[in-house]
This record gives C-alpha cells, structure tokens and sequence, in this order.
C-alpha cells in the first residue's frame, strides 16, 4: 500500500538499508540510495551493489537519521517485494511504517515533550498486545512480582 505522505517523508533521507533473506534463510543488508515513483508506487535503486543483484522476494528498507546530538530522531520503514523489472531491481512497497504510529510522519517523540514519550509508550505496549494476540501468546514476563515491590516501596515511604 502506497502512501505518497511517508514517501514525501522518505525523501527527505540520503539513503537507506535495504534487507532480505537469502535462499539459506540469513539475514542480508546494504546501504543503498533509493528513488520513490509516486506515480508507478516503487522504489528503485539508485547505487545497489553488485552483492544485492540476485536479491528477490520479501524485504524491507530501512530509513533512520537524526543530528549530531543524537536528538531530532526520525525513522521510516517501507516493507515490501525486490523485483526485477527490465534491467534493474525494484521494490513493491506493502507497508510504509513509522516507529512513531504515525501515517503522516516519521519524526521520533522527543524526549523534552513528556507527553509524546508517554503516547510513544503507549503505542509500543498497544503494538506488542496486538503481536501477542495475532500469535495467541501471553506475555512472556510476569509483571506481578515488581509491581508487588513498587507497590510495597510506594508505601514504606509514607
């Protein structure tokens, strides 16, 4: 599913990491530098290396940037299909996502916004519930023991 407001946002990247599994089932990734087509909905590749030339099939492409301070974090990913197409790979995006939820933009919660943080937080507890569910799994820890302890700490304080 194409989504021209994150592809917009994509732009803004110099390049990408581009992942696949090969045949044997490893995982295998390159830095690549990327074209978006809004109007065919691919991506193509700009500087693939020779290594990625007989990659196919499911993969994704990582976006990721921020400044000097490591602060101002921005993060897209687009899922996808590598493809040959004439000459050249291409990418058929599935799934454009954010790490913020967002599906409008890829900036990151800042850590001097509070508010952000806790809805940041939120949406990663609402994400793990919803992967939990789809694979009929619980939780994997028992919270009970250390909510017991902040619970008892809280009270001895008075």
């Amino acid at each position: 599913m194409w989504s021209s407001n994150l592809a917009t946002c994509a732009r803004a990247y110099p390049d990408a990491v581009l992942s696949v599994v090969d045949p044997d089932g490893y995982p295998c990734s390159t830095r690549c530098t990327v074209r978006l087509d809004d109007r065919r909905e691919v991506i193509t590749f700009i500087n693939l290396p020779p290594l990625a030339s007989s990659w196919r099939g499911p993969a994704c492409l990582l976006f990721h940037r921020h400044d000097d301070r490591l602060e101002n974090q921005y993060q897209l990913m687009i899922r996808g299909h590598v493809v040959l197409q004439g000459d050249s790979l291409e990418l058929r995006p599935t799934h454009f996502l954010t790490a913020n939820g967002s599906l409008t933009e890829d900036r990151m919660p800042h850590a001097g916004a509070p508010l952000q943080l806790i809805q940041f937080m939120l949406l990663g507890r609402r994400q793990a519930a919803r992967y939990l569910r789809r694979r009929n799994m619980t939780w994997p820890v028992d919270f009970t023991p250390m909510l017991r302890v902040l619970r008892e700490l809280r009270s001895s304080r008075g």
